[in-house]
């Protein structure tokens, strides 16, 4: 018996070794296991309430949008459910509806029955290569709509306080300091003279673009009568052609060389240049819609136009030409985009229209009141006064805020106060301006939205006439055909406005603008919209600046002009080398 126990108990012996040994090491995982399992338990309940605040923020935000915001409620609808969502009351462009009807069946007519057109697809027109056709709808802007909202009313009513202040600021500074209170007359007087000039040479431009309405006309009859003669008709289109185009570099340089000649100070020149811009593009507009119609072969027949408007007293077979009221009304609309009738209002709001001018009013004493305070104390001593690179960055800083603020006032003085107060008295109903930059978070969208009566132009009568004749479907080179116009433009205003050859305007947006286009693609959306203010913070900061200084350095110093290598140097290098 002995040694049949004698196993077992050594056995046993041996397994209490074994557990005494372990039994640490078991602890050791079990605290481990449970250590693991809280954290795990932790960020399982932390996910989970990031999820629900992420879901209940998204309900608050709708909510917001449903109630408050009501005109931009869909704006992140899919596609599929723009036609039916009221963002599309902001949507731009949509394919011709005359085409589009054709292009569907004439796709459906290919298809097998067993086909089915799949998710995601692109439309018919994109496919073909068609692009887009701007549509008008009557539509307020969207600053009009958001100052419903009793939020951003209150935004709006700070920016009154905070001019107001500024108004106050100056008062003050001229009282006690200067001694008498001018409310910056001086430069409204400095940069208004030979204002009379500037009206005198818009109306003779006037006079210009309605010439140029029964030149086009002429242009179609002959061409029409001379059909049966294909050679001398594509002779006489071609020579008309030429003669057009002739005509408008001849509008272009007359324009620009009449503020050398006149010498006409900034403010004046800027409203000649850029008038004579805008009637530009309008012509170019008129010639480029209505002469694809003639083209195309479009005619008046039976007292009816090509559009099913009645017109008993138009001849049968004639080319169609719309009615000279079209193009006056064309003329002085607030679009670039030519269409035989647009969008209008039922009547004028004179209430809304006089707040708008008001507030032109107010931002131009702001800008005179800026450049009294902020330009000419920072700039006006340049050339004069000793300068090394900290005084130039002390400058430079100095001018950034007032330069943000020109900026932004810029873009509501123009696109904003003055469109509307001019659509509201001819009562036009699409005052799509502009779009919501402001929210963008990169330079593709700024682009877009930021001037949506030039970039529609743009777009319209240069981008798809090059994407679809010359570079035959590229949109890269397109692209790149249209910065390069703009850029040219703007650095022609500014350059022949302060009579001076200076191209920061073009680098900065030919060459830093549209790197920034392809660098900032792939951005995060809120680092986006964070690095794009800062941009065009620092960006017109640096732009004022450059001009200020170059403009008061070539007024300061004694500088000799003996050849034309002398108007390439910049003055501002000149003066202190």
């Amino acid at each position: 018996m002995a040694d049949d126990n004698e196993p077992t108990t050594l056995r046993e012996q041996d397994q209490g070794d074994v557990d005494g040994e372990t039994l640490p090491e078991l602890q050791f995982v079990r605290e481990k296991l449970q250590r693991f399992q809280s954290h795990m338990l932790q960020d399982i309940e932390k996910q989970v309430s990031c999820l629900i605040e992420d879901v209940l923020q998204g309900i608050r935000q709708r909510e917001v949008r449903a109630h408050e915001f009501r005109q931009f409620e869909g704006h992140h609808e899919t596609s599929d459910r723009r036609q039916v969502s009221s963002f599309n009351t902001y949507h731009n462009r949509q394919q011709n509806t005359s085409t589009k009807l054709a292009n569907q069946s004439a796709s459906f007519s290919k298809m097998d029955v067993n086909d089915s057109p799949k998710k995601g697809t692109t439309s018919t027109a994109r496919i073909k290569g068609r692009l887009p056709d701007k549509v008008f709808v009557a539509r307020d802007s969207y600053l009009t709509a958001l100052l419903e909202v009793a939020h951003m009313r209150t935004i709006y009513h700070i920016f009154y306080i905070i001019l107001v202040m500024f108004l106050l600021n100056v008062i003050f500074h001229d009282y006690f300091v200067e001694g008498q209170i001018n409310f910056a007359l001086g430069t409204f007087r400095g940069g208004l003279r030979r204002l009379h000039w500037v009206m005198g040479a818009w109306i003779l431009e006037h006079i210009f673009v309605l010439a140029l309405y029964y030149a086009f006309q002429g242009w179609a009859l002959v061409r029409h009568k001379l059909k049966p003669q294909g050679s001398l008709q594509r002779f006489w289109s071609h020579s008309c052609l030429i003669m057009y185009i002739s005509s408008q570099l001849v509008f272009g340089y007359v324009s620009s060389s009449l503020c050398l000649k006149f010498q006409l100070p900034f403010v004046s020149a800027c409203v000649l240049l850029l008038e004579s811009t805008r009637l530009l593009m309008k012509m170019h507009a008129f010639v480029r819609y209505n002469s694809q119609r003639v083209l195309c072969g479009k005619q008046k027949v039976d007292g009816v136009d090509p559009n099913g408007n009645e017109n008993a007293s138009l001849s049968a077979g004639r080319p169609f030409i719309p009615p000279l009221q079209c193009y006056v009304y064309f003329l002085f609309a607030p679009t670039l985009i030519y269409r035989d009738s647009y969008p209008r209002t039922s009547h004028i709001r004179w209430k809304f229209a006089l707040n708008r001018l008001l507030e032109v009013v107010a931002v131009a004493f702001l800008y005179a009141f800026i450049h009294e305070r902020h330009i000419e104390e920072h700039f006006g001593k340049f050339g004069l006064e000793p300068m090394g690179a900290p005084q130039l960055i002390v400058k430079l800083f100095g001018m950034m805020l007032p330069s943000a603020v020109i900026f932004l006032c810029g873009f509501y003085l123009i696109l904003h106060s003055w469109l509307n107060f001019t659509s509201e008295l001819l009562r036009f109903g699409d005052r799509m301006f502009y779009k919501d930059w402001w929210t963008s978070h990169n330079y593709d969208g700024y682009y877009r939205n930021w001037n949506v009566v030039v970039h529609d132009w743009l777009y319209e009568y240069v981008y798809k006439d090059v994407y679809t004749y010359v570079f035959k479907g590229s949109k890269l080179a397109a692209s790149l055909l249209v910065f390069l116009i703009s850029a040219l433009v703007h650095e022609q205003v500014l350059g022949f406005a302060l009579q001076m050859f200076f191209p920061v305007m073009f680098i900065l947006f030919f060459v830093v603008g549209v790197a920034l286009v392809f660098l900032m693609r792939s951005a995060p959306k809120i680092l986006g919209n964070i690095f794009l203010w800062f941009s065009l913070i620092l960006g017109n900061g640096m732009l004022i600046s450059l001009y200020a200084m170059e403009y008061y350095a070539k007024k300061n110093c004694d500088l000799k002009y003996d050849s034309w290598r002398d108007h390439l140097v910049p003055a501002i290098w000149r003066c202190y080398n």
